[in-house]
């Protein structure tokens, strides 16, 4: 995902103008690490760079927190080396010193962006502003599909002819070009103005970033990219045409040149690793986004409408670049990623950016599968468990959820400026106690357009209300539910598949009219509970999970209420099913949406609950299997009403709880536990002592053990 600051900083104006782009789930330019990491640009990757001692698997003591981006120039040192990790970039590497000076313990990160490259299109913009972004050959950059010129143009023409202005699948009708597109034609940039669909005709504005040249009739013209604000997309992929940056270098990709440039930010020695932002696989992902309609990989002009071909070939890309970092600068610097994809080997853990949300989801992923997954980009636990050493995994939350001004200007109302300003404290507890979960890292921040530059927010919870970092200590077991099983009704009938009338009371559906068959049958061989399981085998598919639907109705669902779906599942292979709640006629709503769930070759139960969007008393629940051929086993199928997400992880110094359901539950405890005695939510944090807490919805809470228990004393609390 390609997921800023006001500029106060006005005697580091390269911080100022980085501050702007250096932004949440997908930013970071590469030009901002550009000055230092050019000096080395010429030099192939043969050896590694220079390398500090192998960093520690220290193991700190609870809650661990880390920060993105803050303003070593505007706020207070001491502030930041209060955090456990930082990252920073090149332009801030005159504070690693007295950071470390301060805190001996922290790990500082420079920081880098997998595939995106920013410019600033102001006339009066520093040379260096754009010096990578025009210095790039055309072919690395990833591009809509385009049309050509139906006329020469000169370097002053601003009406260009072309072939085409939209192209079609035979059902839609994707836009080549819109206003305030960018557009590549040979190895100049033009803005688009206007379109004239009837006249086929581009309005442009000449020269835009790059240098503005003359060009053949057929020439290839073809809309950039874009995500992130005066950012454009490289073609990561191994799609990606080879060309030559460096003499000394050579032919090479976009993948094998950034790798370069990512290992020059860790010539400094200092630096204890390097965040790599927008490594996220599948960027099919970007299409609907309103600067990117299509993606043509091999520049054919050519309308796909199946992308797995060029995912696979971005992840193959993306995989390459993290390999190319890791060979270079050895085994012991720290690799960390954003929504990345999941090569534990390579990377010393993944950041969560944006979770939760306000509603509680990662950008509509459910909290349950983000914490715990299945999910195919790998779940919090996952990334915990197998990522290398030091594992940085964090959870960053927001105050605000909103993503970059789409201006790129870097305006942005901070609302830390008011002085009455009162941070979210439930919605910081829930991200809080969610890493506590785990022994991961975490930050809350205002938003991603400007990370914490806008602000270093500090809670009562992340020092005991200032008694000191570190007082849970360690934990002392791993997380485990806090209420028990739910007791009511099955929603579905005969989800045990022990005899043939359990298997009859549900349907299979096969969209043979499209290319999909399947067949179903009772497996008497295997079974996850009793003697018996439903056995369904795709035989034919075209790439569409729903197209083959294993499903039951009627099932009653109501508007607002929770569910809590489980079951047994295992398939012949590693590979994903999708399971929902679905109206039986159009327009088809779909009132439950579980998620696409990746099986194993061994039988697993699945718990996964959601809040239903509809009411409708014959709804269907499906399970999605039409996506890949072969043969899935399903057993002890429940549809129930509640949700079991309310969480318990104890600690040597406390216990956390956290209750990610739309309900407020009543947690007993087992002993006696005391709040923190805080000023700044006193009627959460009021000292008291409780053998049982009601947690409201998408909350949490940390209490403390006697050990760690302060007196406690009456205070003057802040309103």
């Amino acid at each position: 995902m390609c997921f800023g600051e006001e500029t106060q900083i006005e005697r580091k104006t390269f911080f100022a103008w980085g501050a702007v782009f250096l932004g949440g789930v997908l930013a970071l330019s590469l030009a901002w690490g550009l000055a230092p990491a050019a000096q080395g640009a010429d030099v192939p990757l043969t050896s590694a760079s220079p390398s500090p001692p192998a960093v520690p698997d220290a193991s700190p003591d609870f809650p661990r927190l880390g920060m993105w981006w803050p303003d070593p120039w505007e706020q207070p040192l001491t502030d930041i080396a209060r955090y456990d990790w930082v990252i920073l970039g090149d332009w801030a590497e005159e504070f690693i010193t007295p950071l470390k000076q301060i805190n001996p313990d922290i790990l500082l990160l420079n920081s880098t962006n997998a595939c995106e490259l920013s410019y600033n299109p102001d006339p009066d913009a520093e040379p260096w502003e754009n010096e990578e972004v025009r210095a790039v050959p055309p072919e690395w950059f990833l591009t809509q599909v385009g049309t050509v010129l139906t006329s020469d143009v000169d370097t002053t023409t601003t009406v260009f002819h072309v072939a085409e202005v939209t192209v079609t699948d035979g059902i839609s009708v994707y836009d080549l070009f819109v206003v305030s597109d960018t557009a590549l034609i040979d190895g100049e940039i033009v803005f688009v103005e206007d379109v004239d669909p009837v006249a086929r005709t581009l309005t442009v504005q000449r020269g835009y970033v790059r240098p503005a040249a003359a060009h053949l009739s057929g020439t290839r013209i073809a809309a950039l990219v874009s995500f992130w604000p005066r950012s454009w997309v490289m073609n990561l992929s191994t799609m990606c045409p080879t060309a030559t940056i460096s003499s000394a270098v050579g032919p090479e990709t976009w993948a094998d040149y950034n790798a370069r440039v990512a290992v020059g930010l860790l010539a400094n020695p200092a630096w204890d690793g390097l965040l790599i932002d927008r490594s996220d696989p599948n960027e099919s992902w970007l299409i609907g986004n309103s600067t990117a309609r299509t993606i043509d990989p091999d520049r054919s002009n050519t309308l796909i409408t199946d992308y797995a071909e060029f995912d696979a070939a971005w992840n193959a890309g993306l995989r390459h670049y993290e390999e190319a970092i890791r060979d270079a600068v050895g085994p012991d610097r720290i690799l960390f990623v954003n929504w990345g994809m999941p090569n534990y080997d390579l990377l010393n853990g993944n950041n969560f950016e944006g979770f939760p949300g306000d509603d509680g989801t990662a950008y509509g992923v459910p909290w349950q599968q983000v914490v715990f997954g299945p999910t195919p980009g790998g779940s919090y636990f996952d990334w915990i468990e197998r990522a290398r050493r030091p594992n940085l995994t964090m959870i960053e939350t927001y105050e605000d959820d909103g993503g970059p001004d789409p201006t790129g200007s870097g305006e942005y109302d901070n609302p830390c400026d008011d002085p009455d300003f009162v941070p979210n404290y439930r919605k910081m507890r829930f991200g809080l106690a969610t890493a506590l979960l785990n022994d991961g890292y975490f930050s809350y921040e205002i938003n991603t357009n400007g990370h914490g530059s806008l602000c270093l927010l500090w809670f009562d919870e992340y020092d005991n209300a200032g008694a000191g970092r570190g007082y849970l200590g360690q934990p002392l077991g791993p997380a485990v539910r806090a209420i028990p099983v739910l007791t009511t009704p099955n929603g579905v009938r005969g989800g045990d598949f022990e005899t043939a009338d359990d298997l009859a009371q549900w349907n299979l559906w096969a969209d043979e009219a499209e290319g999909y068959t399947a067949t179903l049958s009772l497996d008497g061989t295997t079974a996850a509970s009793g003697t018996a399981s439903a056995r369904i085998e795709a035989l034919q598919s075209r790439g569409t999970d729903w197209q083959v639907e294993f499903s039951f109705t009627p099932t009653e669902v109501l508007s607002g209420t929770e569910y809590t779906l489980s079951f047994w599942a295992k398939a012949d292979r590693g590979r994903e099913v999708t399971a929902f709640l679905q109206q039986g006629r159009p327009p088809w709503e779909v009132y439950l949406w579980f998620g696409s769930i990746p099986l194993t070759t061994t039988w697993q139960r699945y718990e996964m609950a959601g809040t239903a969007t509809g009411t409708d008393l014959a709804a269907f629940l499906h399970f999605g299997l039409g996506e890949v051929t072969g043969t899935v086993w399903l057993d002890g199928i429940q549809l129930q009403v509640g949700n079991r997400n309310v969480w318990r992880r104890d600690y040597t110094g406390g216990v956390v709880l956290v209750n990610a359901t739309a309900s407020p539950q009543v947690v007993p405890l087992g002993r006696a536990f005391r709040k923190i005695s805080g000023t700044q939510v006193p009627t959460i944090n009021d000292g008291s002592v409780v053998t049982q807490v009601v947690l409201p919805p998408l909350d949490g809470l940390i209490l403390l053990r006697e050990s760690t228990m302060r007196i406690y004393l009456p205070v003057v609390l802040r309103e």
